[in-house]
């Protein structure tokens, strides 16, 4: 056990020796939005059953299903060119809606998850103005209406692009238990 917090404490310490080029600014921040088509997977179960079995297509009955933004900030350490570990924080509400005939609310049910992930980046290609990158993130998801309040988190983003220097706008296509499709944000790097 000693053994291996020494390994990883020299690895700490002698990271920033093995880069090809140190990153002028340290610390990312970014806040980001996701755009449809955006399911979280955790959210599949919840749409099959409390909107497809509720709603009574023979008394002509219909469903609908607003999906949000699944928004989220981050805050990434960038160890060198190549590698960033961060946090990120999320929030998703959808709200599921089953309407009479009439067009009438006929009932209304909500889930809002809330994930915690740790994000590992890796820059593909890393210039002064653009970043090419992809991340994956493993943490938790907190739903407080859900009967298991705590369930495993994972999010692939296999292609981000970021374009600026200080300030900069930010692209991510990802799939995985937070969201599903295209993310657009700004962040700041200082």
């Amino acid at each position: 056990m000693k053994n291996l917090i020494a390994t990883i404490l020299l690895c700490v310490l002698t990271m920033s020796a093995f880069a090809s080029e140190q990153a002028d600014e340290k610390w990312t921040y970014r806040a980001s939005a996701a755009y449809y088509p955006t399911v979280p997977l955790v959210a599949l179960p919840w749409l099959a059953i409390g909107v497809g079995l509720s709603a009574d297509q023979d008394a002509g009955e219909t469903s609908k299903v607003d999906f949000p933004p699944y928004v989220s900030l981050e805050g990434i350490y960038s160890f060198n060119t190549r590698w960033s570990l961060g946090l990120n924080v999320g929030y998703c509400g959808l709200t599921a809606y089953v309407y009479n005939a009439d067009m009438t609310v006929k009932s209304q049910s909500s889930l809002v998850i809330i994930p915690v992930t740790v994000v590992g980046r890796c820059n593909y290609l890393y210039r002064p103005k653009v970043k090419l990158y992809g991340s994956l993130e493993g943490g938790v998801i907190f739903s407080p209406q859900g009967d298991s309040d705590v369930l495993p988190d994972v999010q692939l983003n296999p292609i981000g692009v970021e374009f600026g220097r200080k300030v900069f706008g930010l692209v991510e296509v990802g799939i995985g238990m937070n969201y599903t499709g295209v993310r657009l944000g700004l962040g700041w790097r200082f």
